[in-house]
C-alpha cells in the first residue's frame, strides 16, 4: 500500500539532507563522500513553487534545509560575449551581460539571477573572494564590478 500524501510529506521533510553555506549537499550533518552520490544530489538541486529547496532523482524528490538558494555560485568568469557562472549543481549558466542581474545584500551577500523565473544564485566564499579586486564604489555610490571586459552594475538588495 503506497504512503498517503500526508505520510510522504513527512518522509520528504526527514530526508537528513541540508545544503552549508558553499552549496555542498550534507546529509545528517556529513558531506556525502561517494562521487556518484554526490554528483547525482548536486545535479538534482531544484526549488519548489513555494521556494523550498528539494533533490530530486528522478520523479521522486525529498525537502533540502538550506539557508536561501540551493544554487551557489563556485565560479565566474568571462566567457567572450558572455558571463559563465559555475554552479554547485555541476551545470554552468551562461548569460550575455546585458542580461546580468547581481544584487548585494548586506555587505557580503552577492547574488544572481537565474534564467529560469525566480530562480537566483547566492556566490560561495571563494567566488566573492575571486570577485572581491573588481568591485568598486563609485562616488554617487553605485557597486559596479569589473570582470574581464565586462563592467557590470550591482544593485542593492
Amino acid at each position: 500500500m503506497p504512503p498517503s500524501p500526508e505520510q510522504l510529506e513527512l518522509i520528504r521533510r526527514a530526508s537528513g539532507m541540508a545544503l552549508d553555506a558553499e552549496g555542498e549537499l550534507l546529509h545528517e550533518g556529513e558531506p556525502i563522500r561517494h562521487p556518484g552520490l554526490h554528483r547525482l544530489f548536486q545535479s538534482g538541486l531544484d526549488v519548489q513553487p513555494t521556494g523550498e529547496a528539494i533533490v530530486r532523482v528522478g520523479d521522486q524528490w525529498a525537502y533540502v534545509q538550506s539557508r536561501g538558494s540551493p544554487f551557489v555560485v563556485q565560479r565566474m568568469r568571462d566567457a567572450g560575449a558572455d558571463l559563465a557562472f559555475e554552479l554547485n549543481t555541476g551545470t554552468t549558466v551562461a548569460l550575455p551581460p546585458a542580461a546580468v542581474d547581481l544584487q548585494l545584500h548586506g555587505e557580503h551577500d552577492l547574488t544572481v539571477a537565474l534564467p529560469q523565473p525566480g530562480h537566483v544564485a547566492r556566490f560561495g566564499r571563494r567566488a566573492w573572494h575571486a570577485l572581491a579586486e573588481g568591485l568598486e564604489l563609485a562616488d554617487d555610490g553605485n557597486v559596479w564590478l569589473q570582470v574581464g571586459a565586462h563592467r557590470l552594475h550591482v544593485r542593492r538588495g
